[in-house]
């Protein structure tokens, strides 16, 4: 008898691979496919249960609403990371618990009233009422849950090829793959390594006239104001997971990002390779990679950590995320919504207030930061696996986040006191052995590519079926 699973997959990696499975069924599917995709979805794979996460609230909301006092408690965390989440793209406080207490009703009733055997995941949690919640609930009901994690990507001849682990929501912990068995193919972790820097080398490579160039910077911001002037004039609201948004304020903050740009400029340096220093590289916001993923997430207090336990005469480089300024393009506009409250001049101030850190220029390069670091730090970024690529000594604010937080030399900082400790003994020459790197490599990632979908199908089989929760067979 199949095993009935509740299936996020908003972009539609994994639905044609697990409907071809026969020990799993799709009791129940979010995603955001449009009305013709849906039709087709049913037409071709019989699924009754669609719902898109577009119109995700509205469905909840439809719904007759079930909840007392001790349940609301229970999930209170749970409320705290949706309300999170909903406030990049809505400030009306009321709303946004009345969101989440619909969406609670709706998947307690379902996991009540419905034979669930997990929840599995596509992408990384957001922390939102369609993804996270779910999560938390399949939890309380003894329900097996799944994230199919995407840490890198990068293009291929096939397409977008991406570098996935698998997260045991419940247990938070990674689910080491037999890739034999799963004949799933072994990677080449340097493809993934400063892909971005490769691709924008490439480009440079490619831009032989004025024209090339002019094209590159003109169009994006053009097309970037004009569609939401005419929205404003048509007053049509922004959707975004859900939501809705009022084009003016993504209007305001194209511009508003620019002058963040320009101010950012104005106070960072260039990388002084005669001082020994730690370099920390800030996290692109909002995004759900530490809004959602990491338990400690706050910036500012990490940065103010590694400050206060730095050796006299070491500087802190700290270098904003590339993608930070370049969110006036198609795509990205959802980021603009509420982009003034995570990127500010106090923001900046407060970083700078700190003697011994400097801004770096976001011309500079990664890699030429880290190799001549003594140490390199992050939440969960990718630059965790750079930094390896390095052999450099590495500490992580979020471990549990990232499969490269497992390397035994990695320094996870879970306290002020910990953070002095990894820093106490860089400072006195510790030198981090990552032989068990490629080890972790193999066991832990695999390559997610619309020419593999068999690659999926099995690895859901795998978890769904034969995974215990324990991590045996």
């Amino acid at each position: 008898m199949k095993k009935n699973i509740i299936l996020i997959d908003l972009h539609l990696k994994l639905i044609k691979s697990i409907y071809e499975s026969n020990k799993v069924n799709i009791e129940f599917l979010i995603t955001d496919a449009n009305d013709m995709q849906i039709a087709e979805i049913k037409n071709l794979y019989g699924i009754k249960n669609i719902i898109t996460r577009a119109h995700f609230h509205e469905y909840t909301v439809q719904e007759s609403s079930d909840i007392d006092y001790k349940t609301i408690e229970k999930f209170k965390e749970s409320q705290l990371n949706s309300e999170y989440f909903q406030a990049r793209f809505s400030g009306d406080a009321n709303l946004k618990q009345y969101h989440y207490f619909n969406a609670l009703s709706f998947w307690i009733n379902l996991f009540t009233k419905n034979n669930i055997s997990a929840v599995v995941l596509e992408g990384l949690m957001h922390g939102a009422n369609y993804d996270s919640l779910a999560l938390d609930i399949a939890k309380a009901y003894g329900v097996s849950g799944y994230v199919v994690e995407y840490h890198m990507e990068r293009h291929t001849k096939d397409g977008i090829a991406l570098l996935c682990s698998v997260l045991d929501y419940n247990f938070k912990n990674r689910i080491p793959l037999d890739l034999f068995k799963l004949s799933l193919k072994s990677i080449d972790i340097d493809n993934y390594l400063f892909y971005p820097d490769k691709v924008s080398t490439a480009l440079k490579k490619e831009r032989k006239s004025i024209k090339d160039v002019a094209r590159l910077f003109l169009p994006r911001y053009v097309s970037a104001i004009v569609p939401m002037l005419v929205k404003i004039i048509r007053k049509k609201p922004i959707r975004s997971h859900g939501l809705n948004s009022h084009p003016a304020d993504v209007l305001k903050n194209i511009f508003y990002m620019r002058k963040m740009r320009k101010l950012y400029d104005s106070i960072s340096v260039e990388l002084d390779t005669s001082k020994k220093y730690v370099f920390y590289a800030l996290h692109f916001e909002p995004e759900s990679s530490i809004m959602a993923r990491a338990r400690f997430s706050n910036q500012l207090m990490i940065i103010k950590q590694l400050s206060q336990n730095l050796p006299v005469g070491w500087i802190l480089y700290v270098k904003e995320h590339p993608q930070q300024f370049i969110l006036d393009k198609p795509g990205y506009w959802f980021f603009l919504i509420s982009l003034h409250k995570y990127r500010t001049k106090e923001f900046y101030n407060e970083i700078l207030k700190l003697e011994n850190v400097s801004l770096l220029k976001c011309k500079v390069k990664s890699q030429d930061v880290i190799k001549s670091a003594e140490a390199v730090s992050s939440i969960n970024g990718s630059i965790s696996s750079e930094t390896l690529s390095f052999n450099k000594s590495l500490i992580l604010f979020g471990h549990q986040s990232t499969p490269f937080g497992l390397c035994k030399d990695v320094f996870k900082v879970t306290s002020t006191e910990q953070c002095k400790e990894a820093i106490d003994q860089i400072e006195a020459g510790f030198s981090p052995d990552y032989s068990d790197f490629n080890k972790i490599v193999d066991n832990y990632l695999f390559e997610l590519k619309e020419t593999r979908q068999n690659d999926v199908q099995l690895l859901v089989d795998y978890l769904v079926c034969e995974y215990s929760a324990s991590g045996e067979l």
